[in-house]
């Protein structure tokens, strides 16, 4: 009697547990970071949200996501998923700063793309002027709707403000270098970490490694950077070092054959770095002992 009663308290709590875990509403899962994941893209992979999986793992929405390292993803159903999105796609939702729901193309070649980083597909390329309705801000990017009913989203900094809805003004024409204002800004952000100190595989404040302090520098601008020197030296487009602009990304051959060591040129014939356990982020002369018939070349991203 005692072990039929036994057998039914087992038989019913292994029920639970099943129901629990087969529950259509609510699961979990455990995500292993590739090279490229970003919040978005496993939000979307799982069918939850960005913030969802930050606040599941106390992260910042804007976190460098290790490669390797794992996430618990709290997922939920694709329709209730579906419903969410929809009724973000139907709301205009707008910054404080901003006073109208349209905005212009201050540039011709705006890419819209499918996610907030430059790494998802590219959906339009839109010509100076053209008027878009802003729907959010993620970050350094704003999430738009084009003429034509389709959502991407465009790098902030390439709109302005439509002062008056629906009617595109003038916009003033820029010289090439003024057309990139975010060259002086990622070389201001990488010399604010003067001083911060290195750590093998580091990609944070708490301490970088050389394509950590990269890829964290540029992140903030919306350029996702693989987390390997070698790596960062295949995208972009070649320069000349007599063609070098600040903000371009330098690489070198220190400990190892090939790429193993990468910077952000400054100007002036100097770079950024995160260089040693002892010197931390600092700054070097392409043209120093060292480092000059180290030079291997450099890449522009943006």
């Amino acid at each position: 009697m005692v072990g039929s009663k036994l057998v039914r308290i087992v038989f019913n709590l292994a029920f639970v547990i099943i129901f629990a875990y087969s529950s259509p509403t609510v699961s979990a899962a455990v995500h292993k970071i590739n090279l490229g994941d970003t919040l978005w893209t496993i939000a979307k992979k799982y069918h939850t949200t960005p913030q969802a999986i930050a606040r599941a793992n106390r992260i910042s929405e804007n976190a460098i996501l290790g490669i390797g390292k794992t996430l618990y993803i709290p997922v939920k159903t694709a329709a209730s998923w579906n419903k969410k999105n929809q009724h973000q796609k139907s709301a205009v939702i707008l910054t404080r700063s901003s006073r109208y729901a349209t905005v212009l193309t201050i540039k011709d070649n705006v890419c819209v793309r499918s996610g907030p980083a430059t790494d998802h597909k590219k959906i339009a390329t839109l010509r100076q002027g053209t008027a878009l309705k802003a729907l959010y801000r993620s970050g350094n990017w704003l999430k738009v709707a084009l003429q034509d009913g389709r959502c991407g989203y465009v790098y902030r900094p390439l709109v302005d403000i439509a002062r008056t809805p629906g009617k595109p003004t003038e916009q003033p024409t820029y010289s090439e270098e003024e057309q990139s204002p975010d060259r002086s800004s990622i070389v201001q952000t990488a010399l604010a970490f003067r001083g911060a100190r290195y750590r093998r595989g580091g990609t944070s404040r708490g301490g970088f490694d050389c394509s950590g302090f990269t890829r964290y520098v540029f992140a903030k601008y919306g350029i996702i950077l693989p987390h390997s020197s070698a790596a960062q030296a295949r995208i972009g487009k070649p320069v000349g070092r007599h063609e070098l602009q600040p903000g371009d990304l330098v690489f070198f051959q220190t400990y190892r054959r090939g790429i193993s060591h990468v910077g952000i040129y400054i100007g002036n014939g100097q770079f950024v770095h995160a260089s040693t356990h002892r010197r931390g982020v600092t700054v070097d002369s392409l043209n120093s002992p060292y480092y000059a018939p180290r030079y291997r070349g450099a890449r522009r991203v943006r």
